[in-house]
C-alpha cells in the first residue's frame, strides 16, 4: 500500500512538472541547454535532432499527439528525434515539447508545421505594447514561420485629430534585419525584433506588419496564406494645463529619461525634493495662474540614449531645467530636439553630460528669454552656428567646458580625429576667426571653455573696436592706460573667464592681460593653466609664452586696483571668492 501511495505521489508531482511548462518563460538555465529551441516543419512532416545539454536527469513531453520525441527521458548529455506527422490541413499549426531537468526551470521546443500550400504563419498576430519605455525595452520579437521569400511592409492604421496618419513608429533596425530568402520548400523560422517608439498622442495607435511574398516563379502572391501581424501601442497620459499636468509631465519624464532622482508620487508636488513651484509674491511671477506651477526642475542623472521627452513642453511656466550626467556619455550622439523650444518662460538650462553633439535649428526661440545655459561635458565639437549674440540677446552665462568625449595628453599621437572624435577642437593657428563667435560676444559674464581641445595662439583682435572714454563712467580713472595703449575692447562685460587645461601656445594678447576685470578671473588657475604633459598638433609643449610672473605690470597701469585685488606682503592674486 505505500509503495502504491509513492509512485501516485510521483505521478502527481511530475505531471504538475509538466503543466509547468505552460505559464514559465523559456528561459535559459545552468547546467542545461538545448541545441535549438525552434523548428519549422512542411506539410508532409519529418524528424528533427535536438541535442540536450545536461548535468542531470531530465523528462520530456509533447503537447500535442501530432508531435513526439524520442527518448522522452534520459540523463547528461543526449540526442532527441522529434517526430512531426504528416499535416491533414491546409492552416498551419504550433504545438511544444517541453523538457523538465531535475531541479531546474523548464525549457521548450517550439515546433511550427505548415500546411499544404505556401504561407507565411506569425507565431503571435496580436501584440500590445505600452506607451513608452525605457530604450532598451522599446523592442518585442516575432516568430515568423515560411515556406516561401518575402519582405516586410507597414499599414498605419491611425490618424491624429488634424487626420495626420501616426507613421514611422515600428520598425526593425538594419543590423537586426535578417535575409527572408528561401531557396528551397523546406521552411524556415526567424526570429524577428521590432523596435518601436514612445507614444506622443493621448490617443491609442495601431499599426499592421505586413508579410509581402516574393515569387520569382511567376506565381500569384494571393494563393500565398499570410498572417500578419497587429500592433496596438496605449495612449500616453493626457497631460492638462495646471498643476496636475506639471506633476504628471515630471513623473513621465523622470521614468523616460530613467531618472534617478526618487519622487513620491503620492505626495503633493510642494514636498518634491527636485522642484520648486512658483510663489504669489516671486519677483518675475509671468503670469498670476503660475502660482503653483512648476518653477524650477532639477532631474538629476539619468540613464538614457535619446533627447528630452516630449512632455518637457508641457511645463509652461518653467524658469530653470536643470539634468547633469547620463550613462556612457562618451558613446552618445544625442541631438537636442525642438519640444525645450517650446518653453516661454526659460531662463536657465543646463543639460550636462549628457551626450549632446547637437541643438535644434529652432533654439534661438528661447533667445528672447535664456540668460544662462550650461552645456559643459557633453560632445560637441563645434560651437553650434544657432548659439550666436545676434539671437541670444539675453545669454549673460555660458558653460561650454569639458567636451571630451576621450582623454589624450598628446594631440599629435592621437588616434581619434581631433575634429569629428574627440570633442571641442578648434586649431586657432589654422583658423584664427572660429572663436570669434564667443569672444565677439559683448554682452556676456561668463563664459567657461575650460578643458576641451583648443589650441593655437590666442587671436590679438588688432583692428577691434578699442576701450573709449565713455568707458571711463563704468571702470572709473583706472582704465586711462587702455585709452593710452589702444588696446582691443573684448568682452568688456566679462566677470569670469576659463580657459584652462586647453592646449593653447603663444603669447597672451593684451586684449586678455590688461582686461579690467583679469583680477576676477582668477588667471593663474582659470587662464594662464594649460593641460598638464599636454602637446599639441604640432607636437609642442602647450603653454603661453608671455606668462607674467607677478601682476606689477597690472597694477601699474590700473593703480586702483593695487588695494583692491593684492595681497598684503604679496603680488599675487587671490580667488576673488575667498
Amino acid at each position: 500500500m505505500k509503495q502504491l501511495l509513492k509512485i501516485a505521489l510521483g505521478l502527481v508531482l511530475c505531471l504538475g512538472g509538466f503543466t509547468a511548462c505552460d505559464d514559465d518563460e523559456n528561459v535559459a538555465v545552468s547546467g542545461f541547454s538545448l541545441s535549438k529551441t525552434e523548428i519549422a516543419a512542411n506539410a508532409e512532416g519529418g524528424k528533427e535532432i535536438v541535442t540536450i545539454s545536461s548535468e542531470g536527469e531530465w523528462v520530456a513531453k509533447s503537447s500535442e499527439p501530432w508531435l513526439s520525441i524520442s527518448p522522452a527521458n534520459g540523463f547528461g548529455n543526449t540526442e532527441c528525434v522529434i517526430t512531426i506527422d504528416q499535416a491533414l490541413q491546409n492552416d498551419a499549426r504550433e504545438a511544444e515539447i517541453c523538457f523538465m531537468p531535475k531541479g531546474q526551470s523548464p525549457q521548450t521546443v517550439t515546433v511550427t508545421q505548415l500546411g499544404y500550400g505556401k504561407m507565411i504563419h506569425v507565431k503571435e498576430a496580436d501584440v500590445k505594447i505600452k506607451a513608452s519605455d525605457v530604450l532598451e525595452k522599446r523592442y518585442f520579437e516575432a516568430i515568423i514561420t515560411a515556406n516561401v521569400s518575402f519582405k516586410i511592409t507597414y499599414e498605419w492604421l491611425t490618424e491624429n485629430e488634424e487626420g495626420a496618419k501616426l507613421e514611422d513608429w515600428i520598425y526593425v533596425d538594419k543590423k537586426n534585419e535578417p535575409s527572408f530568402n528561401i531557396e528551397s520548400a523546406r521552411p524556415q523560422s526567424y526570429k524577428v525584433r521590432f523596435e518601436w517608439n514612445m507614444n506622443p498622442e493621448w490617443i491609442e495607435r495601431q499599426a499592421r506588419v505586413n508579410f509581402q511574398p516574393i515569387l520569382e516563379d511567376g506565381g500569384n502572391p494571393d494563393d500565398v496564406t499570410v498572417t500578419p501581424i497587429l500592433i496596438t501601442q496605449e495612449a500616453s497620459p493626457e497631460i492638462t494645463d495646471d498643476r496636475a499636468g506639471d506633476s504628471l509631465a515630471i513623473l513621465t519624464i523622470c521614468e523616460r529619461m530613467a531618472s534617478g532622482i526618487s519622487i513620491n508620487s503620492s505626495e503633493n508636488m510642494i514636498y518634491w525634493e527636485n522642484v520648486k513651484l512658483w510663489e504669489r509674491n516671486a519677483e518675475g511671477l509671468p503670469a498670476p495662474e503660475a502660482v503653483g506651477r512648476v518653477r524650477a526642475v532639477n532631474f538629476g542623472t539619468v540613464g538614457t540614449k535619446e533627447s528630452l521627452p516630449q512632455e518637457v513642453k508641457y511645463l509652461k511656466y518653467l524658469e530653470t531645467f536643470q539634468v547633469y550626467g547620463n550613462e556612457n556619455t562618451m558613446l552618445l550622439n544625442i541631438e537636442l530636439g525642438s519640444d525645450i523650444c517650446e518653453l516661454k518662460y526659460l531662463k536657465n538650462l543646463q543639460i550636462g553630460g549628457y551626450g549632446l553633439v547637437a541643438l535644434p535649428k529652432d533654439f534661438s526661440r528661447l533667445g528672447s528669454t535664456l540668460e544662462v545655459l550650461d552645456l559643459s561635458a557633453n560632445n560637441f565639437t563645434r560651437v553650434p552656428e544657432v548659439l550666436n549674440k545676434n539671437d541670444f540677446t539675453k545669454l549673460k552665462s555660458l558653460k561650454f567646458n569639458g567636451n571630451r568625449r576621450w582623454t589624450v595628453n598628446s594631440l599629435k599621437d592621437s588616434q581619434y580625429d581631433k575634429d569629428t572624435e574627440l570633442g571641442f577642437h578648434i586649431n586657432m593657428n589654422e583658423n584664427p576667426t572660429e572663436i570669434d563667435q564667443l569672444f565677439l560676444w559683448e554682452n556676456l559674464e561668463e563664459l567657461v571653455l575650460s578643458y576641451n581641445y583648443l589650441e593655437g595662439t590666442l587671436p590679438t583682435y588688432e583692428g577691434q573696436p578699442e576701450w573709449q572714454k565713455e568707458d571711463l563712467k563704468q571702470y572709473g580713472d583706472t582704465l586711462n592706460y587702455l585709452l593710452n595703449k589702444r588696446i582691443p575692447k573684448i568682452l568688456p562685460n566679462m566677470k569670469r573667464l576659463s580657459l584652462n587645461l586647453n592646449y593653447f601656445t603663444g603669447e597672451l594678447p593684451k586684449w586678455l592681460l590688461y582686461h579690467p576685470k583679469l583680477m576676477e578671473w582668477f588667471p593663474e588657475v582659470l587662464i594662464f593653466n594649460q593641460q598638464e604633459m599636454g602637446y599639441d598638433s604640432q607636437g609642442a609643449p602647450v603653454k603661453f609664452s608671455n606668462v607674467p610672473t607677478n601682476f606689477e605690470y597690472y597694477f601699474e597701469a590700473f593703480p586702483l586696483y593695487r588695494n583692491k585685488y593684492e595681497v598684503e606682503g604679496d603680488e599675487e592674486i587671490t580667488d576673488p571668492e575667498e
